[in-house]
């Protein structure tokens, strides 16, 4: 028997919280942002540049608590299941000046992690609408893709520092997965998210420099937080590398889905401008 279920409440989602918006919104944000973009004339701007970031690394969970449905499921750990090991990820960002002040960048962050293990229970785990043994090899995968995309306005340059602000739009595309003896089912979501995005660095030498960027929310329902603290190293001329650590914490605590997640990154990526 397979099932697949489709809510409006999913891991770091807001839930009916006053800020969350539709996914309808999220392509009006999107013209309005690339319009500027495009119809800003370069002499105007004065420091039009772009910069591509990739990143890359591993990652490990320090928790995942899942409860699907919230109201009747069964409260698991799916960290029994997709393990805390290192797993390997990727992260793409364009970002683009297009005024002196003002930055706009795009952000692709897949994640998927799956592994299989046991739950040690007594009863069946009760999940989405499915009943699975517990003692036994049960498959699980965890799956929490972003798509982002963000406006900062930096309104402090001086000196060695540097502070911005701004707001961003999150589409989500999440997956929690059991599978275990032919029998499978899941909860899925695609939705929209605003943020709210901080920034601040900090120049210590010439070619070195300390950078902390962070998008969060946080409601009645639940919270989400996507934070780095690297360290940024000019290798030559229009090319950087940057390490640090990252984390992805949030979750969710409604009628529909309990889930809260704490992800842990060690990066390692490369700027280039052009």
């Amino acid at each position: 028997m397979k099932n697949t279920k489709q809510t409006d409440n999913h891991p770091f989602r807001t839930g009916n919280h006053p800020f969350r918006t539709g996914p309808a919104r999220l392509p009006a944000l999107v013209t309005v942002l690339l319009a500027v973009l495009l119809l800003t004339p370069a002499e105007q701007s004065g420091a039009q540049t772009f910069t591509l970031e990739a990143e890359t690394g591993g990652l490990w969970f320090s928790r995942n608590d899942v409860r699907i449905p919230n109201e009747g499921g069964t409260r698991f750990d799916m960290i029994d299941l997709i393990g805390s090991d290192f797993a390997p990820y990727y992260r793409l960002r364009l970002n683009m000046q297009i005024l002196e002040h003002h930055k706009v960048r795009i952000l692709f962050a897949p994640l998927t992690k799956s592994g299989t293990g046991i739950i040690v229970q007594e009863g069946p785990v009760l999940f989405a609408n499915s009943e699975f043994a517990s003692g036994i090899p049960l498959k699980g995968t965890y799956r929490f893709n972003t798509y982002r995309i963000t406006y900062r306005y930096t309104f402090y340059d001086r000196g060695p520092w540097k502070l911005g602000a701004g707001l961003a739009g999150l589409i989500r595309d999440a997956k929690v997965q059991l599978v275990q003896d032919g029998r499978s089912d899941q909860d899925t979501d695609l939705g929209f998210v605003p943020l709210v995005h901080l920034f601040a660095s900090r120049t210590l030498t010439d070619r070195l420099w300390v950078q902390l960027d962070a998008e969060t929310l946080a409601g009645p329902q639940g919270r989400a937080t996507d934070a780095a603290l690297t360290v940024h190293y000019h290798l030559r001329d229009h090319l950087a590398l940057f390490t640090g650590y990252r984390v992805l914490e949030g979750g969710a605590d409604v009628d529909q889905v309990y889930n809260f997640s704490w992800i842990n990154f060690l990066p390692f990526g490369l700027i280039w401008t052009f």
